[in-house]
Order: structure tokens, then C-alpha cells, then sequence
């Protein structure tokens, strides 16, 4: 049993990895174009949210697969971030944002951390937050769907994050099942769920809006 976990850890975190260097196409995206026009900041910062309550639970568990993919995560995220930042022309705007985001983080990373004493206690609320977390992050891109329904298009949507969410997702899955780890099975299972259906509008509308006649 020990081989299976550790090769779907290794697999779920390779997978992870890739997941993560993606927002390199977007970030090349945003360089070509010298603007941020259809690339929504909320994934980058919900991801890296994510990424920090997971590898805290990590190192609360002693589980070795989540620690170092997570802290390698948030270092990308950050740079993509920083990224999306050099070419927004309404930086006030998207810094409220990450402003609003981190304090509510923290506060709540703070409470857990410090206020829960009791150690199973602990591991379980963070667990929860992690739930929460990674939820929001996989369904944040759902947040253009409005805009794909009334353009007929998924222009404003990324086909690699969506595609990589759901393998990314199953894999975690699969390794959540091995280890039984509850906080870990259910977010992962609802990522496959949003992950398909981002998946569907794409075989719905095309990745350019159609021309008006």
C-alpha cells in the first residue's frame, strides 16, 4: 500500500507542478498584449490562498506530499501576481482585491493557528479551511460564465486551467482515498465535478466570439 501512495503522491504532485507553470501561458499572454483584457485576477490569489492553507496542513499531518508542491505553488503565484499587477490599468482596484483576500485569510489562518490549542481540533478546522479554499478556487473561473453565455464565447475562460483542474484534481483524489483523508477527498472530488463542467462550455462555444453580421 505504502508503493501505491507514494506513487500517486509523486504523480498528483508532478501534475500539480505543471498545473501551476501554466499561468506562465497566461502571463505571456498579458506580456503580448501589454494588457491584463480577459485575465481575471481571482484565480492567481485564490490560488495562492489555497496553496498556503494546504501546505500549513501539511506540516500540521507531517504529510511530505503537500508541503513542498504548495510552497512551490505560492511562489508562482506570487510572481504571476506581480505580473498581472505590472500591466493592470486599474492597479487601486485589483490591490483592494488581494487586500480584502489576505486580511480575511490571515485573520482566519491566525485564529486557527493560534487560538485552537487543542491539536486535533486544529487539524480539523484547517482542514475545513482548505475545503473552503480549494473550492473557491476551482469554481472561480466559473465567475466568467455570465460573460460566456452573453458573448457565445470562451474567450475570457483558460482551456489549460480547466483541463489541469480536473486531472490535477482526480489524481489528489486518488491520493486522498489511499492516505483516507477526508479534507483531502472532498475538495478534490469537487474539482473533477467544476473542472467537467468548465470542460463542457468549451465543446459549447468557441474559443472566439462570432462575428456580427
Amino acid at each position: 500500500m505504502s508503493s501505491v501512495i507514494s506513487f500517486l503522491s509523486w504523480t498528483a504532485t508532478i501534475a500539480t507542478v505543471g498545473f501551476f507553470i501554466s499561468g506562465v501561458l497566461t502571463c505571456q499572454k498579458m506580456v503580448q498584449n501589454g494588457s491584463t483584457d480577459n485575465v481575471p485576477l481571482l484565480p492567481f490569489v485564490t490560488t495562492f490562498l489555497n496553496c498556503m492553507m494546504w501546505a500549513s496542513y501539511g506540516i500540521l499531518k507531517n504529510d511530505s506530499a503537500l508541503i513542498p508542491v504548495n510552497l512551490s505553488g505560492m511562489m508562482l503565484q506570487v510572481l504571476y501576481i506581480l505580473c498581472f499587477l505590472y500591466y493592470c490599468k486599474q492597479k487601486g482596484k485589483e490591490l483592494k482585491i488581494i487586500v480584502y483576500a489576505a486580511l480575511v485569510s490571515l485573520a482566519l489562518y491566525f485564529y486557527i493557528m493560534q487560538y485552537i490549542t487543542e491539536e486535533t481540533q486544529r487539524v480539523a478546522h484547517l482542514g475545513f479551511a482548505c475545503i473552503i479554499f480549494t473550492v473557491t478556487m476551482q469554481a472561480s473561473p466559473l465567475a466568467a460564465v455570465a460573460k460566456v453565455v452573453r458573448t457565445k464565447s470562451t474567450e475570457s475562460m483558460q482551456f489549460i486551467f480547466s483541463f489541469m483542474m480536473v486531472l490535477v484534481s482526480f489524481l489528489w483524489l486518488c491520493y486522498g482515498i489511499a492516505v483516507d483523508d477526508i479534507n483531502i477527498k472532498v475538495p478534490n472530488a469537487s474539482g473533477v465535478i467544476l473542472g467537467l463542467i468548465q470542460l463542457s462550455l468549451f465543446c459549447i462555444y468557441p474559443s472566439k466570439p462570432p462575428r456580427q453580421q
